[in-house]
């Protein structure tokens, strides 16, 4: 349990978010190295201010309380230092310092599918549709466990033997209770906010850029014009995630903020689920966790940072996959599809 105090610790000091973290993260690689690193070292990351209260030690909350309640409840976690951590979440910009568990862990990729609350028909006739895709193509379901489109993915993808992820909005010991209706050996709920912390106004906003963040792709079964889930399409254009949108009817107010998202340019039209693996490779035949992180072209550098390997390992590991013709390099490294 040292090592979950530790980043809790971490996480507590004020002022340090999930940026600041991951930048601390890069440059010393342990809550340890961070806490006793030098001063100027710490400035030039993450400013004078963040550093004084690193300095100081001020803290938010108490990390050992939390790891007693994680002890009491035996409530799974994982950090980002450890080599099962998602490497698809390693990569963006903001990731959990540690993500606490219920479930199994798995390393399958995923597609992300988010949704209206209250969706009409022919998006959940398409979601059943796309799932089937999905899971067919080797991949898993990712959402955020809402009543309506997200909990329909989540029960359409294990009904058919898929794995799913849910990203939760509040503490893993707070899940609604309609969701253990889909415990199960291909669910897991993930959460980044203490395992006791309610959902408040800013969980599910702050929770959405981890659905897209875990998926190769995001598609918006179904928004309006002030839907939850064009968040999470923002996210996704952020985390320069391929983007699809399903429009039942284009005349109908239930899709305006899916069209919005298609005449901005940011998104493009899913009218059959095969679209959306023209992009993407079948993962029966992909299961290299570098292969993972490569759905957007990463330069070397980037691979270093996210897969914390040595430069010899990965130039190896490099080497290997361009000579499987499995990936290209022009400038930056991508798949060869």
């Amino acid at each position: 349990m040292e090592k979950l105090y530790n980043w809790l610790f971490l996480r507590a000091i004020r002022g340090l978010g999930e940026v600041s973290i991951k930048k601390l993260w890069l440059r010393f690689g342990t809550p340890e190295a961070i806490l006793s690193a030098e001063e100027e070292e710490l400035e030039e990351l993450i400013g004078i201010e963040r550093t004084k209260y690193l300095r100081k030690r001020e803290l938010t909350f108490d990390p050992e309380k939390v790891v007693k309640l994680v002890e009491k409840e035996g409530i799974d976690w994982i950090t980002l230092e450890d080599e099962n951590y998602p490497l698809s979440l390693k990569e963006i910009e903001d990731p959990p310092p540690v993500l606490f568990l219920r479930g199994p862990l798995k390393s399958i990729p995923m597609i992300g599918i988010v949704g209206s609350r209250r969706p009409d028909s022919q998006s959940l006739g398409f979601i059943r549709s796309l799932v089937s895709e999905v899971v067919s193509r080797g991949y898993g379901v990712s959402s955020g466990g809402a009543m309506g489109c997200d909990f329909f993915s989540h029960r359409e993808c294990i009904s058919m033997g898929g794995y799913s992820l849910c990203f939760l909005g509040m503490g893993i010991l707070r899940i609604p209770p309609y969701l253990p209706k889909l415990k199960g050996e291909n669910m897991l709920f993930l959460s980044e906010f203490l395992p006791d912390e309610r959902a408040e106004e800013y969980t599910f906003p702050k929770r959405n850029r981890l659905i897209s963040g875990a998926s190769r792709a995001l598609v918006v079964a179904e928004a309006g014009e002030n839907s939850g889930a064009l968040i999470t399409a923002r996210y996704a254009i952020r985390q320069k995630k391929p983007l699809w949108v399903y429009i039942g009817n284009s005349l109908s107010q239930r899709w305006l903020g899916s069209i919005k998202l298609v005449n901005e340019g940011y998104a493009k039209i899913l009218y059959s689920p095969n679209l959306l693996f023209q992009d993407l490779p079948s993962q029966r035949e992909h299961q290299d966790p570098i292969l993972e992180i490569l759905t957007t072209p990463k330069t070397f550098d980037e691979l270093l940072e996210i897969t914390r390997l040595s430069p010899m390992e990965l130039t190896i590991k490099l080497v290997q996959l361009e000579m499987e013709g499995k990936i290209s390099l022009n400038g930056s490294y991508y798949l060869s599809l």
